[in-house]
Formats: C-alpha cells, structure tokens, sequence
C-alpha cells in the first residue's frame, strides 16, 4: 500500500513538472522512478501471495515469487540503460521525449503479472477465495489495465492502471480474509461458551447472557440442582454420574425451549428467559415440576420473575427456593445427601 502511495506521489509530481525546463533533472528521475516501482509493486506483490496461500502450496508460489524478483529487477536494470544512453527515454526542454525501446517498457512486470492472475485462477482456493465471481474480478480488472495500456501505447500514466489494479486485487482478498476471521472468532467465542458435557451455555455464556439484559425487561429464572449426583458417581462411576448430568440438561432444555440453559457449575444449571410473561413462566415452571417429578426427583428446582435491573436478586430467590426443594427431596427420601 505504501509503495502505491509513493508510486502515485511520483506520478502527480510528473504531471505538475512536466513542460519546465528548470526541472529536467528531477523530472528523468521521476520518469524512471515511475516505471521502475511498478516492478517493484510486482515483486512485493508476488510475496504478498506466497504470505498468504496455504503452508502446502508454498512451495510452488515461492518458486514464482523468485522467479519474478529475477525477472523484475533485469527490467529495472534495462530502465537504468535506457534512461543513460538515451534509448528508453529523455527529457529536452521539460518535455519527455521516448526513445526505440519505449515498446518494451512494462513488459517483463506486465507478463509477472498476468502470471500472477493465471495463479489466481489455478489456485484461487489456496487464497481462501471461495467465489468465483471475486476470481473474474481479480482477473478482470488488471488484464483490463493491461489492455488500455497496450490500446493506446502514448497513454500515461501506467503505474495508476498497475496500482489500482493491485489495490482491488488486494481489497478483495484481504475483505475474504476478514470475513473469515470474523466467522472464526465467532466459532471460537462460541466454543468458549459451549460446555463440553451438555452442549448448553457455560458459566461465561450464562454471565455474557446476564450481562445483556436490559433494566427494564422482565427476566424469568429457574434453578436447578442434580440430586444424588455424589451418591451416583462414587457407587456407579463417573460415566453414570456424567449421564446423570446430560440427562437434567436434556429435560430442562425440552421442558423450557424458550429459555436460555446453561451449565454454571458441576450439577448446578440455570435456565434464563428473556422477556418473560409471568403467566406464560410460571406454566413452563409447572411444566418443569411435573416432568422432574416424573423422572424421579433428577433434580432439585426453584424459580423466581423480575426485572433485568435486579436479575441478581431474582436468581438468588431461586436458587433459595431450589435448596428448599433440595431439603425436601432428602427428608422424604430419607437419603444422605452427603453421600
């Protein structure tokens, strides 16, 4: 991007000095510059690529990208010749004057690039390219570039064609590259979110979900707590008591789909509903009561309503509502909950 900056500098600093004689000199620099970064833009462009393919077709682009500083920087020497003898071009009275080698001027960084754009074609996956229609335009618009240029062989300046093509180029692969960094970050978000067990939000997800909840809207919670969950894994095993655990989870989910479930802490789960109704919550916790009731007691329950600005204080009614269960659960059982 900063060679394009400077690249574009040079071509305004021509066009404002071109036709004053007092700055011939600085003007046969600026010619030659102008011609010369365009081969350089290639060359650096041509890494750029092999920066951004995948590990395994390195290789191949590394041979291309050498290949290219070789080819570009003879082209550049042939520039230095030319402008020396005379032969590429000169500047009399402020004004350039092109000599017999000017045809061949860009052909070398000309012919590296379209090699760069058959690449693209070829190999456009390893760029992390999944659309065809980003491959037409990476191709479309310097082979278009490439053929203004050739049509009219006085048209001026050439790197402006070279830079805008390799800024679109660029624009439209590192967009891509964006697009999947920020779908991976969400992948990656989620998966810190995810318990492993269950599948349902943990307790970072259970916080961020706390955490986005607006003052003034009711917040429905239900707390729940396995029971017997010690007494399961240390007379029949861990898996059993793991399998206790997804179970809970898979009756709270189906029992309140409209809440948020997650996994706090070991056999601890809070089931949050945004925008509750307090008819509408207080059914699904009916419903909850009669399917946990069905299975056994699995899990000891309580639940409260009220508005986002207190949630904390909702959740802690709950969870005093669910050890109330829980001493219930124990008494009528006649199981030790310590065991």
């Amino acid at each position: 991007m900063w060679i394009n900056f400077l690249g574009l500098v040079i071509e305004m600093t021509i066009f404002f000095l071109e036709g004053n004689p007092k700055y011939t000199a600085l003007l046969t620099l600026a010619n030659f510059l102008a011609y010369a970064m365009v081969d350089a833009i290639t060359i650096v462009y041509c890494y750029y690529c092999n920066y951004l393919v995948e590990e395994k077709e390195r290789k191949y682009i590394a041979i291309q990208a050498r290949v290219v500083t070789v080819l570009c920087s003879l082209e550049i020497a042939f520039y230095i010749v030319g402008v020396v003898t005379g032969n590429l071009f000169k500047v009399e009275g402020g004004t350039i004057i092109y000599g017999p080698w000017k045809p061949f001027i860009g052909s070398v960084s000309t012919l590296c690039f379209l090699a760069m754009c058959v690449l693209y074609i070829i190999k456009y996956r390893s760029f992390r390219i999944r659309s065809k229609l980003f491959v037409v335009l990476i191709v479309a618009v310097p082979m278009g570039a490439v053929f203004i240029h050739y049509l009219d062989p006085n048209a001026r300046f050439y790197f402006l064609g070279a830079a805008v093509s390799m800024n679109v180029i660029y624009a439209i692969i590192e967009s891509k590259i964006i697009a999947e960094a920020v779908a991976n970050a969400k992948m990656y978000n989620e998966i810190s979110e995810k318990d492993m067990l269950t599948g349902l939000k943990n307790r970072r997800g259970y916080q961020n979900v706390l955490d986005s909840c607006y003052e003034d809207e009711k917040v429905g919670i239900a707390f729940a707590d396995v029971n017997s969950l010690k007494y399961v894994n240390d007379n029949e095993g861990h898996e059993a008591g793991d399998n206790l655990i997804k179970s809970v989870a898979t009756i709270l989910t189906e029992a309140a789909p409209e809440a948020v479930t997650c996994r706090i802490s070991g056999d601890e789960f809070v089931c949050i509903v945004r925008h509750a109704e307090t008819d509408a919550f207080a059914h699904t916790m009916k419903r909850l009561e009669s399917v946990l009731a069905k299975n056994d007691r699995i899990a000891a329950f309580g639940y409260d309503i009220g508005a986002g600005r207190n949630v904390y204080e909702t959740i802690k009614n709950a969870e005093q509502m669910m050890y109330a269960d829980k001493e219930r659960y124990y008494k009528e059982t006649g199981k030790d909950r310590r065991r």
